[in-house]
Formats: C-alpha cells, structure tokens, sequence
C-alpha cells in the first residue's frame, strides 16, 4: 500500500495559524514564549515570524528584559500590526443595518475629522434587495471618502454578513430569512457599484459573530461554545475546537427551531410551535402590548407589564432555558455565550439564568456568559471573517 508523505506546505500553514493565534490569544509575546507554548521548535518560530514580518502581519514592538534574572538579557515582543489593514465591515439585520471601517482588531478606524468610521440606520426590508444595496454601496462611498488618503490605501476587504443561508463562494445569500424572498447576489452587486478592487466577502452573520468570539471573545478561553444572539430574531451556532460549525447547506445549528409546543404559530420554516415563533421581537410585543417595542427596553418593558403578560413571559423564558439545556446535553459546549439587543439588560439575562438553573444547577452564570465584544456585535462579525481568511 502506497503511503502518502507529509504535506510540509500544509504543515507551515498550520504551524502559522497556530503562533497568529498564540499571539491573538496572548498579546504581544516574544519568540521564545511562543515556542514555549505552541511546542514548535525555536528554529520554525524565527522562520515563520520572519516571514510574517515581511508580509507586514507582525510587527516587532521593542525588547524586554528576560525574567530569568541574567543580566542585560532581552527578549524582542512581536504583535499582530492590527493598523497595517483596515476592513469595510458590513452586517445586514432584519431591522438595523451597520457599516463600519475597523483596523485588524476589531476597532473602528477614525476619518481626517477624528470621528469613528460607523453608519447605523434602518434596514430597509421592503424595498428591492438592488435597490437596498445600492443604498448601502452610496452609503460605504461616503465613509470610504471622509478617510485620510494614506487610510485609504490600506482598505483591504468588504465583508458583509446577512441572515440566513449563504453560499459564501458566490456571494449569493439564498434564503435571508425576514429579509429578502428571492435568491440576491449581494457580492456581485456590491461589485458592479463599488469598484474599489478588493476582495467581497458574505457571510451569514451569526457564523460571523461567532467567528468574532473566536478571535475576541470567549474563544480565547475556551474551544467550545454555543452561540446564541437574540434580538431582534433568535440566531444560534455553535464552535467546536474553535471552528464555527456549518451543517448540511452552510445552515447554522439553529437553536431557534427546537419544538417546544405542538401546533404552535407557523414558524418562516413552515414548521409549527419552533421556539423561534414565541422568541421574536414582534412576538413579545404583542405580549407587552407595545407597538414600538425596542428590543433593547424588554428588562424596562418587562417589570411594567401586567401580572397576566409577565406569567407569559416567564413561560417563553422556560421554553428557550429548555431548548438551551437539551441543546448542551447534547454538544455539551464549555460556554455559552449569549449576545443580542434582547440580551442587553441583565435582568433579561439572570431571569434566563435562573429559568435554567431550574432544570439543572449547573447552569448558573458561569456557564452562561455574556459577549465580552458585545458593545461591537453591530459590526465585529464581518471583521472577523476577513482576518481569519487573511491572518489564520
């Protein structure tokens, strides 16, 4: 039987995912650290970090002196040179859509009038998708424009996350959910109108959150998570060793789809009594009895209800601890991560906590944690993607 050899292209590729992410998780760090903790020979660190520095992807900060106590020994700090590229982060919701120009970081860039570089308005759901886009392409000309020349020329990538069903080689999103009932070719589009030649990215935006926290958030800490974004939809993933999950189709693990009661309202899937149904803003609303229900006031809106909506309320609580708990019993992440404007108040987030805690003890709020990025989540996730495509 033939064997085949190894694959020394793909094992310098690996090897310099693993040092990128190493300084990612860690911070600035010298050589010798990394090989410390990544277990590569010093001899493959030197080589790859060179090589990183050439590209512009590593940057040498300055020496430190070792802790080994030998004296005038120093050790030279090597980071991630985040401000080398910038990113046009788009992420389309079902009700607000954000543009924002961030450095490698996940930090909004500032223009020649030292405001940051971010747009947040309306989605605007009922006009055409090329109408809305063209929209989008006016609105990303202009902040592109206010940039320092010198800031333009970094521009790197688009990257654009959209709800729903993405084939991400294409560009097209296929099914956004709550959005567009069409097939749309949002990269080709964005294309056509833009023509600042670079690579268009699109994504779905849950994936490309959680790829965030991943690179940012609890994904530094732990390889294992659910992700579950409420507001104003209920979206869900899941990463495992630190990859985002995709099933059959790019669909993400959608928590939202759980059952949990028979012949339920009729769910976008065509499914009755999805958790997905009793969980939406306009859901809840109805509940509240609030036409212009922010979902970043459900805590507020939540404690003036009347004892009938509160009992209510405290019924879907129970359904999503539930399909949170089986869920776990099943993929059994190390966290789970909640984000979302309907996650904002912790009064939101300890009733869920508890309503968990009453199918198991376990579940407390070490178990279920909120984003550390989620001050970002309008526009952290399409970053993300791009520099896991260009960095890792």
């Amino acid at each position: 039987m033939k064997k085949n050899g190894i694959n020394l292209e793909l094992v310098k590729k690996e090897n310099r995912s693993i040092i990128l992410k190493c300084i990612n998780d860690n911070g600035p760090m010298s050589r010798k650290d990394i090989a410390d903790l990544t277990h590569l020979t010093a001899a493959s660190v030197t080589q790859i970090t060179t090589k990183l520095i050439g590209e512009n992807i590593l940057t040498e900060l300055g020496s430190v002196s070792e802790s080994t106590g030998l004296k005038g020994r120093k050790k030279v700090l090597l980071d991630i040179d985040h401000d080398k590229k910038i990113i046009c982060a788009i992420n389309i919701d079902t009700q607000k859509t954000t543009i924002a120009i961030c450095n490698l970081n996940g930090e909004l860039v500032t223009d020649s009038h030292n405001n940051p570089s971010i747009r947040e308005y309306k989605t605007q759901s009922k006009l055409k998708p090329e109408l809305f886009l063209h929209d989008i392409c006016q609105e990303t000309l202009g902040l592109f424009q206010n940039l320092s020349s010198a800031c333009r020329k970094k521009l790197s990538c688009i990257s654009v996350s959209v709800p729903g069903i993405i084939d991400r080689e294409s560009g097209i999103a296929q099914k956004a959910y709550s959005l567009w009932d069409q097939p749309v070719p949002v990269k080709d589009i964005l294309s056509d109108e833009l023509h600042l030649n670079v690579p268009i990215l699109v994504s779905n935006n849950v994936n490309a959150f959680a790829t965030a926290e991943i690179l940012f958030g609890a994904g530094k800490q732990y390889d294992s998570l659910l992700v579950i974004k409420w507001g104003p939809e209920l979206e869900s993933t899941i990463v495992v060793n630190s990859i985002v999950y995709e099933g059959r189709h790019g669909k993400t693990a959608e928590l939202g789809h759980f059952i949990v009661e028979k012949d339920g309202p009729l769910c976008s899937c065509g499914r009755k009594g999805c958790l997905k149904s009793y969980v939406s803003s306009s859901y809840l609303a109805d509940i509240l009895k609030i036409s212009d229900f922010r979902p970043e006031d459900f805590g507020a809106c939540y404690k003036k209800a009347d004892i009938s909506s509160q009992k209510r309320l405290d019924q879907i609580m129970d359904y999503f601890a539930g399909s949170i708990v089986n869920a776990c019993a099943i993929i059994v992440p190390d966290r789970i991560v909640l984000a979302g404007s309907l996650f904002k108040d912790r009064f939101i987030r300890d009733k869920l906590i508890d309503a968990c805690k009453s199918y198991d003890p376990a579940y407390d709020n070490n178990r279920l944690i909120y984003s550390a990025i989620a001050g970002r989540e309008s526009y952290i996730g399409p970053a993300a993607v791009y520099i896991v495509s260009a960095l890792f």
